[in-house]
């Protein structure tokens, strides 16, 4: 950017020395900066005057800030080439002001160089007045590669430190009580919070959710070729999976999940005889869910165990149902005997995968 930057004062140089022959040949010895002073002081009292130098900051800052070769040549054909002449008119006007004035109209940036001279600076003193458009030219570019070489140097600002930062809530306060903890936005309170990946109101995380049930009653059937919901009554392990209305497997969260379940079947009485056990969502039977199995007599016990994988929403509950063809069917459970710990009529786990 600096080379072209370069190139652009020395076309401005050329076009002043022409302008400079063209003068010297109609008024002979007057002195360009005397006359350069009446026209300036003439272009003050206009309103022309203060277009122009509006049109000319603003092709310096689109020019200053363009992101590739390609607009910079754009913005030199469109805007500065075809007004050359005001360029020169503009920079001339200034040459006779401070430095500090001539940067903050040219890059809307306000340098605060000591007004001291310093030593190997060339940009201060501040108030310095340029005689010549070399002496623009020269101090513009040193300015511009100052600002290039401060600007590499820059890192980030702000805070550092996470739990510092306004719209986290109680970390910076007690943190030892966030560990293991995960951080969720909230949309009402506008701030992220940190909640536990266990809590009913994690979104998107369904990792660590189960619970084991069972029931250690003895199940009979109501009625032959009539359902009936499968009942427990204990909760052995539970993390938001629970038991509601004796038979719902409620859900919290939304996710999938393994439900696997094992009844314990029994004839009291009689021949062989069939029962067809299903799953349940929300109260509606889930399509393709059921099963037969023959229970061939009298204290012929067989065991039932499968599982089903199931997509959930947040606080839906599942069922498993039963129906017999025989009244004398039913879902056993044994008290503990000798070295035999209980035997519940149903077990069911729940685990999000």
């Amino acid at each position: 950017m600096s080379s072209e930057l370069t190139d652009f004062f020395k076309l401005l140089a050329e076009d002043k020395k022409k302008k400079k022959e063209e003068f010297d040949s109609v008024v002979g010895d007057l002195g360009l900066d005397s006359l350069f002073n009446e026209v300036a002081n003439l272009k003050k009292e206009t309103k022309k005057k203060k277009v122009q130098e509006q049109k000319t900051v603003k092709a310096f800052e689109k020019w200053l800030y363009s992101e590739t070769p390609k607009e910079q040549e754009q913005i030199i054909e469109d805007v500065i080439e075809e007004s050359l002449d005001e360029v020169l008119e503009v920079l001339e006007y200034h040459k006779e002001e401070p430095k500090s004035e001539l940067i903050e109209k040219s890059l809307g940036l306000l340098a605060e160089p000591s007004n001291i001279k310093q030593q190997n600076d060339p940009l201060t003193p501040l108030n310095q007045k340029f005689a010549t458009l070399d002496d623009l030219q020269k101090h513009y570019s040193t300015f511009l590669s100052r600002i290039q070489q401060q600007l590499s140097t820059l890192g980030g600002g702000g805070e550092t430190k996470l739990r510092y930062l306004d719209d986290v809530v109680g970390v910076a306060t007690n943190p030892s009580a966030y560990n293991s903890k995960f951080l969720q936005w909230n949309s009402t309170t506008n701030k992220s919070e940190f909640v536990t990946i266990n809590s009913e109101n994690i979104v998107g995380i369904v990792t660590g959710y189960y619970g084991n049930f069972f029931d250690t009653t003895t199940q009979n059937v109501v009625g032959v070729n009539t359902y009936q919901p499968v009942i427990l009554n204990t909760t052995d392990l539970s993390n938001q999976v629970s038991i509601a209305n004796s038979s719902h497997i409620v859900v919290a969260n939304s996710g999938v999940y393994n439900i696997q379940f094992s009844l314990q079947i029994d004839k009291t009485q009689g021949s062989g005889a069939h029962i067809y056990i299903w799953l349940k969502k929300n109260n509606i039977d889930v399509s393709n869910s059921a099963t037969e199995l023959a229970v061939q007599g009298t204290s012929s016990e067989i065991v039932a165990a499968w599982n089903f994988v199931v997509q959930s929403e947040a606080n839906d509950y599942y069922e498993l149902m039963w129906s017999s063809t025989d009244e004398h069917i039913r879902l056993k459970a044994v008290g503990a005997s000798a070295v035999v710990p209980a035997i519940p009529s149903v077990i069911v786990s729940v685990v999000s995968v």
